[in-house]
């Protein structure tokens, strides 16, 4: 492996080191790119442009769901079983740890099956020259000899040498972990150089962060520089916030379980047991207090609450972000896009009376040279009013043309007139009136004009103009001084779209604040922003381009109350985040380069789907689609998500504890064992199985987006959920020795065991049905249909008959029991559980409807 890399490396040099026409000879390919016959033969010889990490041994996912505490539990107890001669039993519990291996594997294949279907969304689309001609095609169909073009916030997808470059610049951190961009140019360099000295070179995985590059590819896949450092170490799987909470409840009751096992152990002995027997007991005791299944059942559910919200148009990159877009308590949101069609039309044009120049005329000059390639909604916007107006082709041409300079706010085109050339722009009103050469009372007009304008909720756009000496390739090379001629205002508008002020309602109904981040005009903010129910006064808009004269306390201080930012510039948006995190789990929205530190340094950053690859890569959640209700969409499904992992430990820990304290009491109170060992790993077999994972799979409850955001360092089950826990427990430890108490002395041991064993088995059934809702009734809750619930349900109950009266019977050491009283134990045991929850449940409505008011006055 090393060898290749050291000839990645070699080629790379020898590639930096030759000119742009040596290259392209040496690559058999030339500016006008490869033909597609050619590119199919290269795509055969080199194989496709993916990178393949070595993966993880065969034999390490075979031992991997026996390499675990309670796998090592079940064995020892088979073993103790064996040699005690006990070979049903040893063979029940080998056929369940087989049983247990067998569900990871399916569950663990269908987990990896559903992540590569949703890494397909992720796969890039690059532009490519065939025949001379630019196409699309997928980034892993590119090949050596292939030119490419790459425009700002595109990740570079293979290794290559630049041939055309204009004012390119590329962040190569993740290679040579340098945070500054790097300067790129076609010049041949010479002499050996360092990775980040390779200036016209293109190196796969970083990103242009400035300007259009042209470049031929030189390698691809696992032999470009990414490739080979990416095959030298696989790279570590974080652990959620969620999981690391489970994993954290786990430990704490492995560490009680060992006290209670010890106990149980001595009293065991007091009894008269033997010691061989004693241990089974203990072992088995201890496996049935532990959701060993949790684990494998958690990542299904999170893995399929991931494809869901992928078809909720929100696709998530980090798992840590499902818990945290469900405990979020602010939303800064952009406007163009996500609360708007991003469907920009023309309103209405102003010329004043001063200006003698046809705005028309400089509309269609101020209008992208590439606009009809670039898809920028505003030229598109302008090209359209153009078309509306049947205007004639200009007779001049476009020498250059000036992209959008966030330092001076416009964008522009340089005009060849023959004698002289002509700069015509269009930007902010602010920056142009300020670089124009008006008078006072001219200036007066423009303002009081611009005023009516953003007043009406209209995007305003300055046009203007300025004759230049040469050709200029940047907005700093004018020279000071020098004005504008101001020609007029366009006033754009975008439609808002139809579902944003329900989801804005909705995210305020669930205690979380929604603020609008926007470059208009605040005026135009504020429109927007009463519209959308945002705002009740323009108080709540606040002005950035006050943010340069305050300090970090004074600007918390005054935002604490603000709902819409405007003419915001990107670089305000990380300082807007760092003070909004100062009191809030905040999510941030994002498309562009500049906004990739503030997605990156958000609890959840959200990445536009037709945003910037970089800002892709720099987001948590992509939002496919662009839309803010989708953020909603996200937070009720993490919200439902992390409601329904707590169900499944509620339901998990409440039945074992039941399971514990009933063996424990038959010791304390001088009963036989009511439930043998092998009877408590068939009961978690069954139910855990069956009942688990649908429960994980429960539609969301109707308050779900009425209760407050959940901080996530709050733990994992609340005192409501684990008073009720621990009433159920008791419950059922208290019924189950009740009975075989009763049984005991009418019909005998075996037969009250077998009552005891249905019993204990029916109220898990019950406790499932009290576990699909924290708060709501269950005669409420049937309503709301769970099929995978009721399958699960079906097999339990099957598999409880065959055991009762089939096959299975003598395998369990189960004595034949009047129908009779399995019916009337068995209605004892369903409705004691559902009494008290019931109960409990409306004891937390009540609670629950104080904090909401409160939470409303607040």
């Amino acid at each position: 492996m090393w060898r290749h890399f050291i000839s990645a490396i070699m080629l790379l040099m020898l590639y930096y080191n030759k000119s742009v026409d040596a290259t392209l000879k040496d690559l058999d390919s030339s500016e006008n790119g490869l033909s597609g016959v050619e590119a199919e033969e290269r795509l055969r010889v080199h194989g496709r442009n993916a990178i393949t990490v070595k993966g993880e041994p065969f034999w390490k996912k075979v031992i991997e769901p026996f390499a675990n505490v309670f796998m090592l539990v079940l064995f020892v107890a088979a073993v103790i079983s064996l040699f005690q001669h006990e070979i049903l039993d040893s063979a029940i519990i080998i056929i369940i740890m087989i049983i247990s291996a067998s569900i990871y594997y399916v569950q663990r294949f269908s987990t990896e099956r559903i992540m590569r279907s949703l890494s397909k969304h992720q796969t890039q689309s690059v532009e490519v020259l065939r025949n001379g001609n630019p196409i699309e095609v997928d980034s892993q169909e590119l090949v050596p000899g292939d030119v490419i073009i790459l425009n700002e916030g595109e990740k570079i997808p293979a290794d290559a040498r630049l041939i055309a470059s204009d004012n390119v610049r590329s962040d190569e951190s993740m290679l040579t972990g340098e945070s500054q961009p790097i300067n790129k140019q076609t010049d041949t360099l010479h002499g050996e150089k360092q990775t980040y000295e390779c200036t016209n070179l293109l190196f796969q995985g970083a990103f242009i962060v400035a300007g259009t590059a042209h470049a031929v590819v030189t390698n691809t896949g696992n032999a470009t520089q990414f490739g080979q450092l990416a095959a030298l170490a696989t790279r570590p799987s974080g652990t959620s916030p969620i999981q690391g909470k489970i994993d954290k409840l786990i430990t704490q009751i492995i560490t009680v379980i060992a006290g209670i096992a010890a106990t149980a152990f001595g009293l065991a002995l007091l009894r008269g047991m033997e010691i061989t027997e004693a241990i089974r007991f203990v072992i088995a005791l201890s496996v049935s207090a532990v959701p060993e299944g949790l684990p494998i059942a958690i990542a299904v559910v999170l893995v399929l609450g991931v494809r869901r919200m992928a078809a909720r148009k929100a696709l998530v990159r980090s798992m840590r972000a499902i818990e945290t877009i469900g405990a979020i308590t602010t939303i800064a949101t952009d406007k163009t896009g996500t609360l708007t069609q991003n469907k920009l039309t023309v309103g209405k044009v102003w010329q004043p009376d001063f200006s003698n120049h046809p705005i028309d005329e400089y509309i269609q000059k101020s209008v992208n040279g590439s606009a009809q390639k670039s898809h920028d909604p505003l030229d598109t916007a302008l090209l359209d009013y153009i078309s509306k107006k049947k205007m004639s082709a200009l007779k001049h041409k476009v020498v250059a043309t000036l992209p959008f300079d966030q330092s001076v706010s416009m964008s522009g085109n340089i005009w060849d007139h023959g004698a002289t050339l002509t700069l015509d722009v269009k930007g902010a009103p602010e920056h142009i009136l300020q670089r124009s050469n008006l008078t006072s009372n001219e200036h007066e007009k423009a303002q009081h004009m611009l005023h009516e304008m953003t007043g009406q909720g209209y995007r305003v756009i300055a046009l203007a103009t300025t004759t230049i000496g040469k050709k200029i390739k940047k907005f700093s090379d004018i020279p000071k001084g020098q004005k504008f001629e101001f020609i007029g205002f366009v006033a754009v508008s975008d439609v808002l779209r139809p579902e944003a002020k329900r989801a804005i309602s909705a995210a305020l109904r669930a205690g979380v604040t929604v603020r609008m981040v926007t470059g208009d005009h605040v005026e135009t903010a504020y429109h927007i922003a009463r519209e959308l129910g945002m705002v009740q006064t323009r108080n709540q808009v606040f002005d950035a381009r006050h943010m340069n004269v305050m300090n970090d306390d004074e600007l918390d201080q005054a935002i604490s109350d603000v709902r819409v930012f405007a003419r915001v510039i990107p670089e305000h948006k990380y300082r807007i985040l760092e003070l909004l995190k100062r009191h809030n789990i905040t999510a941030m929205t994002g498309d562009g380069v500049n906004d990739v530190p503030a997605l990156s340094d958000a609890h959840v950053g959200l990445a536009m789907g037709s945003g910037s690859q970089i800002a892709k890569d720099a987001g948590d959640i992509i939002l496919l689609d662009d839309n803010f209700k989708s953020v909603i969409d996200a937070m009720r499904e993490g919200r439902t998500i992390i409601s329904n992992i707590r169900r499944m430990l509620y339901y998990l820990l409440s039945t074992s504890s039941g399971e514990v304290l009933t063996m424990i009491g038959s010791l304390v109170v001088g009963l036989p064992l009511p439930i043998l060992p092998v009877q408590i790993l068939w009961v978690n077999l069954v139910t855990d199985t069956a009942m688990v994972i649908p429960l994980g799979l429960e539609p969301g409850e109707k308050n779900v987006m009425k209760l407050k955001p959940k901080r996530p360092k709050s733990p994992i089950l609340n005192k409501y959920i684990i008073t009720r826990m621990i009433m159920v427990a008791f419950s059922m430890a208290a019924t189950v020795l009740v009975m075989f108490d009763f049984y005991i002395d009418t019909h005998g041991e075996e037969y009250a065991r077998t009552v005891a064993f249905s019993a204990l088995v029916v109220m898990q059934w019950s406790n499932a049905f009290n576990a699909r809702s924290d708060y709501q009734s269950l005669f409420t809750r049937l309503r709301t249909w769970n099929g995978p619930f009721y399958v699960g349900l079906g097999i339990a109950v099957t598999l409880q008959i065959l055991v009762l009266s089939g096959p299975l019977s003598d395998i369990l050491h189960i004595t034949p029991v009047a129908i009779s009283d399995i019916l009337i134990t068995g209605f004892i045991a369903f409705i004691i559980p559902i009494i008290l929850v019931e109960i409990h449940k409306l004891i937390g409505r009540q609670l629950f409807k104080k904090v909401r008011t409160s939470h409303l006055v607040n």
